[in-house]
């Protein structure tokens, strides 16, 4: 994986593209409503990361109910429920990457594309799933479980290595004197 990061980040070719994208979304987004979708107004951080938990805690359990647990119902419902909460997780993730530099975009743009077909994918399979499931409905949705485990991985890669959207954190100093400790009090 490392080895992908690294390439990832040094894709000059992406640069072009990817700054694109951000001037656009920077267009649309500016005023109350990309503040809100960038967090700012509450909780004061990003959304994105809290957001995309349940579009990828649902889509990873659908593959335990079309193969272990045998549930096709709920594995539809699942597929379902992570399509309705992928819109504001993309949308969230866009504005962040809006305010990106150049090698976090570059990595965040695949990270978005590797997601875009995924959620796609899973878009197919909900509607294969609709029309009486099947086994191309259960290998699209089983590819995509794979592409957003990748696409999670970038994204993780983008917070974490990279540090996009995140802030150092600066250590506080303890108060002057003794401290209060209730649990001694």
């Amino acid at each position: 994986m490392t080895e992908l990061f690294s390439k990832l980040e040094s894709a000059a070719s992406l640069d072009r593209p990817s700054t694109a994208v951000r001037d656009a979304v920077r267009r649309v987004t500016s005023g109350t409503a990309g503040d809100l979708l960038r967090g700012d107004v509450a909780p004061g951080h990003p959304l994105h990361p809290a957001l995309v938990a349940v579009p990828i805690g649902a889509w990873t359990a659908v593959p335990l109910f079309d193969f272990a647990f045998h549930k096709p119902e709920a594995a539809r419902l699942l597929v379902g429920i992570g399509l309705a909460t992928a819109v504001p997780s993309a949308l969230t993730g866009w504005v962040d990457f809006a305010e990106c530099d150049t090698t976090q975009r570059r990595v965040g743009l695949v990270h978005a594309a590797v997601n875009g077909t995924g959620i796609a994918l899973m878009g197919l399979s909900y509607l294969g799933r609709r029309r009486g499931g099947g086994t191309a409905a259960v290998a699209a949705s089983t590819a995509a479980t794979a592409l957003i485990g990748l696409g999670g991985m970038l994204g993780g890669h983008l917070a974490y290595a990279l540090g996009a959207r995140t802030k150092p954190r600066v250590a506080e100093q303890p108060p002057a004197g003794s401290a209060f400790d209730p649990v001694h009090a």
